[in-house]
């Protein structure tokens, strides 16, 4: 409603108390009422009209039937002035009690159209929660959420920043800046513009950073306060956090079905790779026991059992690396010479090696750690391999263990690659490949996440520093105290 309605209608209600008023002196008067029954009746007007329009038309309507009241009841008659001084405080109480119900009036009727937007507030909020059970899970939650808070709550605008996805998205007439949604910060929790009808919040769940909510609410019925943002933002933080559950809980059924799955192929490969293998090591060594080569074939009959050999030990370190990803992990821990581990022969192990030098650095670490040794062996082989994968040609890439009180540490170093600080975590999990390295070495992506699992299992851990002129680093750390078979 416009400002100049609205005083056309309060003009008209002012002119209606006044005649109200003339039409009771005039009834009054040729009825010969006296002042008192005349005041009455004054005041049983006026109170209604304070309780239905306000103070402005009560009050008008109050000096006017003061003015009447004075004028044609009360001592003189026809003059607008009282002898008894008793009048004067009859008059000053009647208009005092007007102007009390009014404000009183007033006060209700703010309160009662505050309590019927609560109400309906409520029973928005009601209803978006049961459209929160019925939403749609074949479309991200965050896409739908704006669009069902303005259909619900008739807001002009609505923002979501939805931290899962990294994506904007938004409902309503009005625009907010994407910018604005994703320069949110967590640390200042929520903002209240109320002049505007603009509220922020922060969305989160059990201390996790789910997103970011921005409502600029709209007049009438589409207006919202603080408390109904702060009920908006924890609904939308329930139902981004339900999804988030959903999503995990499929991803973890269909990893254990692949995993099923894997399990299977991995019987059939290690049955499909050793019976070729065996045979073509038993036909050359059958070849090399007949003696009767000469020595250019005995030489070509001895390659090729040593290398099949070669490929036997890779094969099953291979199977034996993808085996740990579903089978239970279990130790054989023992005291382990750190340096039949260092100096062991890597280039047996790990692909790579030919184009880099290995240098080993033993520096003041203890001689022994307590490990299992193939599984420590396999770790560290699959470090070299990767280093290997992914340095520069012909550089090298360096080995070294050291030792606190408390723990021994492997590292690996390899100069040309480097892990952003958003990868550092991401290249443990499981077949998961950098986009920017994929290209550069083949590989399946389990070779971290077996490495991480054994330092784990003998309740170490591992990580990872990168730099782009220094390279990049893996350390593997083992506890130095003695465990038990796992």
């Amino acid at each position: 409603m416009t400002k100049s309605l609205q005083a056309v209608r309060r003009l008209l209600r002012v002119s209606a108390s006044v005649v109200m008023v003339a039409i009771i002196t005039l009834v009054a008067y040729y009825l010969h009422a006296k002042a008192f029954i005349a005041g009455f009746v004054y005041l049983l007007l006026v109170l209604p009209i304070a309780i239905a329009w306000g103070s402005i038309e009560a009050t008008a309507a109050s000096i006017v039937a003061i003015a009447c009241l004075d004028f044609f009841f009360t001592q003189p008659l026809f003059k607008l002035y009282m002898s008894d001084p008793q009048d004067w405080v009859a008059l000053g109480t009647f208009e005092a009690l007007v102007l009390t119900v009014s404000r009183l009036a007033r006060k209700l009727r703010h309160q009662a159209t505050e309590m019927a937007i609560q109400q309906a507030n409520v029973d928005r909020l009601y209803k978006m929660s049961k459209e929160l059970l019925l939403i749609d899970r074949r479309e991200a939650v965050g896409s739908q959420l704006p669009g069902l808070i303005v259909e619900v709550f008739g807001v002009d605008a609505v923002a979501l920043w939805c931290e899962r996805e990294k994506s904007v998205y938004a409902a309503g007439d009005r625009r907010i800046p994407e910018d604005e949604v994703r320069l949110i910060c967590p640390s200042e929790g929520s903002e209240d513009d109320r002049l505007l009808g603009k509220y922020t919040r922060v969305l989160s769940q059990d201390a996790q950073l789910l997103g970011a909510l921005c409502i600029v609410s709209g007049a009438g019925m589409g207006r919202i306060d603080w408390r109904t943002a702060d009920a908006i933002a924890s609904l939308a933080s329930i139902a981004l956090e339900r999804e988030r559950a959903f999503l995990a809980e499929s991803s973890a059924q269909a990893f254990r079905q692949s995993e099923r799955l894997r399990s299977a192929i991995l019987d059939g490969l290690a049955h499909a790779y050793k019976t070729p293998l065996a045979t073509i090591q038993a036909a050359s060594s059958g070849l090399l026991e007949i003696n009767r080569l000469d020595e250019i074939e005995k030489e070509l009959a001895t390659v090729i059992q040593v290398e099949a050999q070669h490929l036997a030990d890779l094969t099953t370190q291979t199977l034996q690396t993808a085996r740990l990803e579903v089978e239970h992990m279990r130790l054989r821990p023992e005291p382990v010479s750190l340096k039949s581990i260092l100096f062991a022969e890597w280039s047996h192990l790990a692909q790579g090696l030919e184009n880099h030098a290995l240098e080993i650095e033993a520096g003041e670490a203890q001689p022994t750690v307590w490990a299992d040794p193939k599984l420590l062996q396999m770790a560290i082989a699959l470090l070299i391999d990767n280093a290997s994968k992914y340095s520069q040609h012909k550089t090298p890439i360096h080995l070294r263990v050291s030792a606190t009180a408390s723990e021994t540490v492997f590292s690996v170093h390899n100069f040309g690659s480097y892990i952003s600080p958003n990868e550092r975590e991401r290249i443990f999990e499981r077949f998961y490949r950098s986009p920017e390295s994929s290209d550069r070495a083949p590989g399946t992506g389990i070779g971290l996440t077996v490495s991480r699992q054994i330092a784990e299992a003998h309740g170490g851990h591992m990580w990872v520093e990168s730099d782009p002129k220094t390279g990049t680093t893996f350390y593997l750390s083992l506890p130095n105290n003695k465990g038990e078979e796992r």
